[in-house]
This record gives structure tokens, C-alpha cells and sequence, in this order.
């Protein structure tokens, strides 16, 4: 065979192996006509077993940390009072709330009571002027004085004696109560830049049902030192709330489910919100157990998205507050926490892949859900950051708790449906650095979470004692 021969059989080879690809591409792209190019290419190389590239690519491509210089604008998407006025839902709602005293809560109490007036950015009073909070992502040198800033310390010790003569017996029977108070909305962040934009972390109604706000999101630049870091959060009280998992089309996959890779049918209807869920499988994210199936092994260590029978949802460590003991109807988990106990916990797991993230000199859009020191439950996406400077973010936004979610591109996504009772529901993305709110009302590809009303009346503020 001639020099000439085995170059034409190379080059047609090759002419074959660029129209194949190509045409599985497009095929790919033109069923995922929501998603930026970029990002199906992405998903399409790993579905092909390209993941290793893809990783490669995304390091090369977010390595550039993001600038010190302060933005002048937010990232919340602005929501009218008048979208917010939803229709009367025709069921009637409960006159008492649901009974709590079984569901696990926080024990922190809200500080003051919380109005439900709605604050629209930009119409508040000046943000409050605050000192720098150290963090690993934005240091404060130990002996900077920081003006305005004292620091007391006070010791009390109390000495208690107790006399028993003989043949006397005595009984100390202790009993502890704990009263906790889950308030109707988060009180307002405090800024950490300066100056402040206007309704910089002002909590404001994001999604009502039955006239009552139940969702409440703002926008805010939790890092000092990079004041281009933008971080839009979304609260909701877990009580007044159903949630599902549902199943994507490539995460997990696999056919057979109740929950499918789309909302339709009557929970459409009941629909309030919904926001993704985590990592691809093959970044190892952990195990993944709904709907009686154990897609893959629960792991003891690991942040865990926990959903109850009767639809509370929290995030916990499992192993530690969560069991796989029957409670949970489904558990989806990704990494161990991000945040735990209020503190920055990732840096002790050196060798967890966060996003290809070993060296911490990956900078992206990132999402993660938490349980914040009040009780109320949190979706947040901060970008573009390391995982330090995201972890940093949620321990400053009130975090207690937190589960980190899928990152890069618009994959962070979370949306509110207007059109509550109906079966015509319209979505609306809360950041603008977000995706395709009809993303979950189509066809997902990627497992998410959805928030329904559960019909329990709205109260002010949900009270529980546990002994």
C-alpha cells in the first residue's frame, strides 16, 4: 500500500470520526434548546466519557480570581408587588398548624420579630456600616485595631453547696426544654462592603401563596476584600413546605420513577419553587437513596439533602443528625459539609474534589442549600468563587449547616412560579446569573429539588417545644 493510500484512508477516517461527532453534538444541543452552548458541550463530553477534559478545560478556563474592585449592582432579578399578588389557592387551608414536636429544629431563637412588609431594593434606609470580619478568604492581621470594634470579656463563677445529713436521701430530677422560633423571614444582612448599594441584603418577597409571603430572597456582597463576589440567597420555612426530589434525565437517569425529570400533574398546581441539586455522579458527590431506591451507597460524613414522608426537608451530617433509620423518604448527598456548625468545615478534607477545586484556584459560579442558624432553610449561588471563599460566604450569610450544589455555567438555578392553583405556571430564575426557569417544568437533566405548598395556614412565626 502507498504513502498515498494510507493518508487517504487517515484523512477519510478522520472526515468520518468529525461528521459522526458532530452530528451526535447537535443532536445533543438541538434537545437541550434552553442551555447555552458551552454547557451542552460540556454535559455531552461527559456523557461520552470525556469528563477528565472537560475538568481539564474548566481549570484552564476559571483560574482567574475575581477582582477586589466593588460592583455597583446586584444580581436579584426585581419582582413587582403586583407579580407577587397570586390567586386565592380554592382549598381552604387548615385552622391550626401542622404538629412539629416530632421534626428536628435549630435551638437558635430569632432575635427580634420580623415584619412581613415587603422592601424593595433601593427603597430602604442606607445599610448599617459594619467592621471587617476576618475569614481564610479575607484576612485581618490579629493586631489591627478595627475602629469602632471593642472587645469584653466578663467571668462569673457561681458556687453552690448542698447538705445532706445522715440517712437522708435526696432526689435532683432535671428536665430541659427547648423553645425555638423559626421566623417568618431572616433578619436583613449586614453589608460587608462599603458603601453599600441600595437594598443590599434586604430580605424581600420572593413567591406568596394564599396572599402570604413564604419565600423571601436578597442579594449582597458577603466578602470585604473582593467586592466583585455577588451572592443571591432564597429562605423558606421547611414547615410550611412539601418537598420532592426529583430525578433527572442523566442524574441519576433510569426509567420507573414517581418523580421524573419534569413537575406536571396535580403537584403542578401546588408548585412554589424548585432549585438543582448536586453533582454529576462521577465526581464521586455521595449516595443518592428515593422512592425506596439506593441509586448509590449513603456515605457517614457527608452533607446530606434529607426529605421526610410528610415533606419537611433539612441538611445534616449523615451518620451524625441523620439516619438512614426510616425517617427520611428520600437522602441525596454531595461532599461532606461545606459549612458545620456555623464554621468554614472544608478544609478538613484535603482530598475532596469541590469542582476540581484540590489547589482552591478555581473560580466559578457556585451554588449550596444550607440550614441557617434561625431555622430557616437557605439556597444560596455566589460567584465566581474558590470553595473557600464560597464557604466563607455562607458562614457570613447565617449558615449553620451547608450541603454544597452544583456549580458552573447556569446550572445554579433557583425559580418561583407564578400562577399558584393553576396548571399554567410560569417560572422566574431569582438571579440573573441563572438558567431557564422552565428548566424543571420541561425536561431536567440533572436531578433537582421542588418546594410544595403543604396547605398549613401561615402563621407568623412557627414555635416548637421539644423536652
Amino acid at each position: 500500500m502507498t504513502k498515498r493510500r494510507i493518508l487517504q484512508i487517515l484523512a477519510g477516517l478522520v472526515s468520518a470520526f468529525v461528521v459522526l461527532t458532530g452530528f451526535s453534538v447537535t443532536r445533543y444541543v438541538l434537545a437541550h434548546p434552553n442551555e447555552p452552548l458551552q454547557q451542552n458541550v460540556a454535559s455531552w463530553a461527559r456523557n461520552k466519557g470525556l469528563g477528565a477534559v472537560v475538568d481539564q478545560l474548566e481549570t484552564w478556563l476559571h483560574n482567574d480570581p475575581p477582582a477586589a474592585a466593588p460592583v455597583d449592582t446586584l444580581a436579584l432579578i426585581p419582582i413587582t408587588d403586583d407579580e407577587l399578588d397570586e390567586p386565592v389557592d380554592t382549598v381552604a387551608p387548615p385552622s391550626t398548624p401542622v404538629a412539629t414536636s416530632a421534626i428536628p429544629q435549630s435551638t437558635t431563637a430569632a432575635k427580634k420579630p420580623q415584619s412581613s412588609k415587603t422592601t424593595i431594593p433601593g427603597s430602604g434606609a442606607p445599610a448599617q456600616k459594619t467592621n471587617k470580619v476576618a475569614s481564610a478568604s479575607c484576612p485581618v492581621a490579629s493586631t489591627t485595631t478595627i475602629p469602632g470594634e471593642t472587645t469584653t470579656t466578663s467571668s462569673t463563677t457561681t458556687t453552690t453547696t448542698t447538705t445532706t445529713l445522715p440517712g437522708e436521701t435526696t432526689t435532683t430530677t432535671t428536665t430541659t426544654t427547648t423553645t425555638t422560633t423559626i421566623p417568618v423571614k431572616a433578619l436583613d444582612l449586614l453589608p460587608a462592603v462599603q458603601p453599600s448599594i441600595k437594598g443590599e441584603g434586604e430580605w424581600r418577597s420572593l413567591a406568596k401563596v394564599r396572599k402570604t409571603p413564604v419565600i423571601y430572597g436578597t442579594s449582597i456582597r458577603p466578602l470585604w476584600c473582593y467586592g466583585s463576589v455577588v451572592a443571591t440567597a432564597a429562605t423558606y420555612d421547611p414547615y410550611l413546605f412539601k418537598a420532592g426530589l426529583y430525578n433527572g434525565t442523566e442524574v441519576p437517569g433510569g426509567k420507573g420513577w414517581k418523580n421524573g425529570s419534569r413537575v406536571t400533574g396535580t403537584p403542578l398546581k401546588k408548585l412554589v419553587a424548585a432549585f438543582n441539586g448536586g453533582f454529576r455522579f462521577e465526581h464521586e458527590p455521595g449516595g443518592y437513596k428515593t422512592e425506596g431506591r439506593t441509586v448509590r451507597k449513603l456515605r457517614k460524613g457527608y452533607a446530606t439533602f434529607a426529605i421526610r414522608a410528610d415533606g419537611f426537608s433539612t441538611v445534616g451530617v449523615f451518620g451524625e443528625d441523620i439516619l438512614d433509620d426510616g425517617t427520611w423518604v428520600s437522602l441525596r448527598q454531595n461532599l461532606p459539609p461545606l459549612v458545620h456548625n456555623g464554621e468554614s468545615s472544608y478544609a478538613r478534607y484535603p482530598k475532596v474534589d469541590w469542582g476540581n477545586d484540590f489547589d482552591n484556584k478555581v473560580y466559578n459560579f457556585r451554588s449550596a442549600v444550607c440550614v441557617r442558624t434561625d431555622g430557616l432553610m437557605m439556597f444560596t449561588a455566589v460567584g465566581k468563587v474558590n470553595i473557600g471563599m464560597m464557604a466563607d460566604s455562607l458562614v457570613a450569610m447565617g449558615c449553620k449547616t451547608a450541603m454544597e450544589l452544583d456549580i458552573n455555567g447556569t446550572w445554579p438555578l433557583f425559580a418561583t412560579y407564578s400562577g399558584f392553583g393553576s396548571k399554567n405556571r410560569v417560572g422566574r430564575a431569582i438571579d440573573k446569573r441563572m438558567g431557564d426557569p422552565g428548566r424543571f417544568l420541561s425536561k431536567a437533566d440533572k436531578d433537582f429539588i421542588a418546594l410544595f405548598d403543604n396547605g398549613v395556614a401561615m402563621p407568623s412565626t412557627t414555635t416548637t417545644v421539644v423536652p
